[in-house]
């Protein structure tokens, strides 16, 4: 055979497999994109659950301050205890602790510095979407409440409710920049201490949602910070039957990473816009305050 033909048939022999093996090859998988855990969107969460047998505690301060006249604060601690159980899914139990103060209030009884416990919560969450090459993962969260202090006045109340929620989160900029979603709705009922020794009253229905955007940005490896709005809808029956109020509110966030188990997340959203139904003024501050102010210490072992 000349050398020109051999030349063209071990070629052939070569190139053939060759080129069948990077046909049928699997393209390399695409980058996925993350966002840091922990709490970096503020009041907004996250789709996180963490890794199978994470287990973690968070102490959690939202305090609610200024309303009408006088003096108004209420600071609620939620001491979280979860863990994530299976790929995807973790649980949560909370206890709940109530400070009040009220004092000089045209629309509430005085409430001078009393601090009761104020309840619990269970929380299971579910990763239904994980994130992939387009940067974006969602999850839903149920969590029952009962409670027994009431959240504007202080009195003596008896509520359960159910708190239903919606977790979006997006990377728009790998390491650089994140958003998040979040729509929640919660039905419950209420009944409420008459006092003077005339028992609870009946039951009544109602409703609230929360609709929130947030963005976050990393400083640097331990600082992360950031911006959101959220939107707070009261109603009355359990289904949002009819609007009482609502309220945008407006502020920033950040994040410090203070060692690789331990974070601390404050963020500060007041009131921007609102309106009470039936009363007027530019703020609803019948039904929700002119600050918000969150302070969350977690802690992962």
């Amino acid at each position: 055979m000349p050398f020109r033909l051999q030349a063209l048939f071990l070629s052939a022999l070569l190139l053939g497999p060759a080129q069948a093996i990077a046909q049928t090859a699997p393209a390399a998988p695409a980058s996925v994109p993350s966002i840091p855990g922990g709490d970096i969107f503020g009041f907004t969460s996250s789709s996180d659950t963490g890794s199978p047998g994470d287990r973690g505690v968070a102490f959690e301060t939202t305090s609610r301050f200024s309303r009408d006249s006088g003096s108004y604060w209420f600071t609620t601690l939620k001491t979280q205890f979860a863990t994530t159980i299976a790929p995807n899914f973790s649980v949560a139990f909370s206890p709940f602790t109530t400070f009040m103060s009220i004092q000089n209030s045209a629309l509430y009884n005085p409430a001078n510095g009393r601090t009761e416990f104020d309840g619990f919560s269970g929380e299971a969450t579910w990763r239904f979407l994980e994130r992939g090459p387009s940067g974006i993962a969602a999850a839903l969260s149920v969590e029952p409440r009962w409670a027994r202090v009431d959240g504007n006045a202080g009195g003596r109340i008896e509520a359960w409710s159910a708190e239903m929620k919606l977790f979006v989160d997006a990377v728009l900029i790998q390491d650089r920049l994140f958003a998040a979603m979040n729509v929640n709705y919660a039905p419950g009922t209420t009944r409420t201490d008459a006092g003077g020794g005339a028992g609870f009253g009946g039951w009544v229905a109602g409703s609230s949602t929360n609709i929130s955007f947030a963005l976050a940005t990393p400083v640097n490896d331990r600082i992360t910070v950031g911006l959101e709005t959220r939107w707070l809808g009261a109603f009355t029956g359990a289904f949002l039957n009819t609007m009482a109020g609502n309220a945008v509110f407006m502020g920033p966030n950040a994040l410090f990473k203070l060692t690789d188990n331990a974070s601390l997340n404050v963020a500060w959203t007041p009131q921007v816009a609102g309106n009470a139904v039936g009363v007027p003024g530019r703020n609803d501050l019948t039904n929700f305050e002119r600050h918000q102010l969150r302070v969350k210490l977690a802690v992962s072992f």
